[in-house]
């Protein structure tokens, strides 16, 4: 994909700006006024060595002395709010820009995150973020001052001597020519330091997040050899960098260094002739050395511009993922009218281009049933739940609900009343309380119990000595299997769902606390929608209908009676038929 010229990527980034456009330009204000009272110090300095200490006129030395005085103070005075500024408005840009991305990502198809290394992305969202913050509000406002204080000066410096001027700018375009030979080295080196930190980030993410699998292996010492050999070659592409920057800042050294021998050599030889007075060349002096700091500004602004560059690009590929549907449903049922009949009509998906995992699908899912959903590992039992709780859309055929395309129906209102306990049970590193109303956060406590009672899990939470306060830990860590999996199941009963839809929900679960559950869930959604994938008999027997799911599509559908009469449940009954969803 054609990556657009740098500029226009920058110009984007203006909508940004505009909300602050007002204490931007007050900012910019300031920093003009600041900018200014720096140029004409040494003018003050010039004035009284010529006309106080040579000129005799020792009755301006205080007056002089104080205004330069007065200058400094209000200078730092500046200085000081307008950094209190710059920091107000370009935290809102940072956030702005990365609540828009992670907005984003919440709508890229979600075998994206299947694809990416979760570190890199974690990247992407924090550190090249910040970069394209600092390039938007820091590196190219101070670029453009820089070049002006630099414009000026050089002006200043004309109207001192300019002969003597001219001798000083003879050495800058030798400079830009080692500035533009070193250009191409340094972007391509901080892109791949971009990636290598990526490439630890996510090392480091998944190897804390496996740490009990890294410990039952013995295999500590293996995972910080990993470490030091990532380390090793990212400190490679560092020292290049650094040496590369180097080099490219001690340019402006160079010719300072360079400045000087002319000040003092063709400078002080005026002096003598009488050509150049002494307040003159001081003032020539400090502008001249003034000069080397805008310089070395725009040396290291143009690599904090290399660096926002590449930020840019390693956003701007995951800002141009597409989302994964548009919704454009306009139908929002009330519950009177609501039936809750699924029907999947020769539907076909693949995760991946020519590999699909569903084939022409066609059966239908009663309303207020019980509908079990079996088959072998890989025929997209689970792809059966993504697409019937409109994770995904079907590459051909559709899904409709009560005979109409579930695409005509709003994607809120779908996510209100489907709910889905997977098989893979996340929670967040937060209490059981906040894991619990995760999707209806104004659920007060009297409704969050009456969710965990329903799922069986209300006795252990309050054996608990902090009770629906206790933390679960990263990913519920400090839970076992089947206490996650009762709690995700309180979740999706606190939704008070029309549709259910329980992918392996019970996996974990003995046997007196599944017939417990499943009664109670039996209760509770009496006259709705479940689906149920699962290959136990104990879970499959309290369904009203069952289809079961083969390579080539559906190898029964019909009653349960009829299904436990078949061939297919031998195959269950002797393992051949797991529900493992893909």
């Amino acid at each position: 994909m054609a990556q657009d010229p740098f500029l226009k990527q920058v110009l984007s980034l203006g909508r940004y700006l505009r909300p602050h456009k007002r204490l931007l330009l007050f900012s910019f204000t300031l920093s003009a006024v600041s900018t200014g009272m720096g140029m004409v110090q040494p003018l003050f300095a010039k004035y009284l060595i010529d006309h106080v200490l040579i000129g005799g006129q020792h009755r301006l030395l205080f007056p002089l002395v104080g205004a330069v005085l007065g200058l400094l103070v209000v200078g730092f005075g500046i200085r000081v709010s307008n950094s209190y500024l710059y920091t107000r408005f370009s935290a809102r840009v940072l956030f702005r820009m990365r609540e828009e991305m992670f907005s984003h990502l919440q709508k890229v198809p979600l075998n994206f995150y299947s694809k990416r290394k979760i570190g890199d992305i974690y990247t992407r969202i924090a550190s090249d973020m910040a970069d394209i913050q600092a390039l938007v509000t820091e590196t190219i406002p101070n670029f453009l001052f820089n070049t002006l204080t630099c414009l000026i000066t050089a002006g200043i410096l004309l109207w001192l001597n300019w002969v003597m001027a001219l001798l000083s700018f003879a050495f800058l375009p030798f400079a830009m020519i080692l500035i533009s030979k070193i250009r191409p080295r340094l972007v391509t080196l901080a892109r791949s330091v971009a990636e290598t930190n990526s490439d630890i980030a996510h090392f480091l993410f998944e190897s804390l997040s496996g740490m009990s699998l890294v410990r039952a292996f013995g295999a500590e010492r293996l995972e910080c050899q990993k470490l030091q050999e990532k380390h090793s070659g990212v400190l490679n592409l560092l020292l290049r960098y650094q040496v590369l920057g180097a080099f490219s800042g001690s340019v402006p050294l160079a010719y300072t260094i360079l400045n000087t021998l002319v000040v003092f050599g063709y400078g002080g030889l005026l002096v003598i002739r009488g050509d150049l007075s002494i307040g003159s060349l001081v003032a020539f002096t400090i502008y001249q050395g003034r000069l080397f700091g805008p310089l070395q500004g725009l040396m290291d602004g143009y690599l904090s511009m290399q660096k926002g560059k590449v930020a840019l690009q390693r956003v701007r590929e995951i800002l141009d993922i597409p989302p994964a549907f548009q919704d454009q449903g306009r139908l929002a049922p009330e519950k009177d009218a609501f039936r809750g009949i699924i029907a999947f009509e020769n539907v076909s998906f693949a995760y991946v281009q020519e590999e699909p995992v569903l084939r022409n699908l066609s059966f239908t899912i009663p309303a207020g049933k019980v509908t079990a959903v079996v088959g072998p590992s890989g025929v997209g039992k689970t792809t059966v739940c993504h697409l019937a709780l409109r994770l995904f859309d079907p590459d051909r055929g559709r899904i409709t609900l009560d005979g109409v395309d579930l695409r005509q129906y709003k994607l809120d209102w779908i996510r209100r009343h489907f709910a889905l306990v997977s098989q893979d049970t996340f929670l967040f590193h937060t209490s059981i309380l906040e894991n619990i109303r995760f999707a209806r956060p104004e659920a007060t406590l009297e409704e969050i119990t009456e969710a965990a009672r329903a799922a069986c899990i209300d006795e252990f939470i309050e054996s608990l000595p902090e009770r629906y306060h206790t933390g679960v830990g990263d990913r519920g860590v400090r839970l076992s299997g089947g206490q996650k999996q009762r709690i995700s199941i309180a979740r999706a009963v606190l939704m008070d769902p029309w549709v259910l839809i329980l992918d392996e929900a019970t996996a974990f679960l003995d046997p007196g606390s599944e017939e417990r559950l499943k009664n109670t869930l039996h209760s509770l959604m009496q006259g709705k929608t479940v689906v149920v994938v699962s290959h136990r008999p104990s879970a499959i027997a309290w369904a009203d209908k069952v289809v079961a799911l083969g390579p080539d599509g559906v190898l029964y559908e019909g009653s349960v009676s009829g299904f436990f009469q078949s061939r297919i449940v031998e195959d269950l009954e002797q393992n051949r038929v797991e529900v493992a969803g893909t």
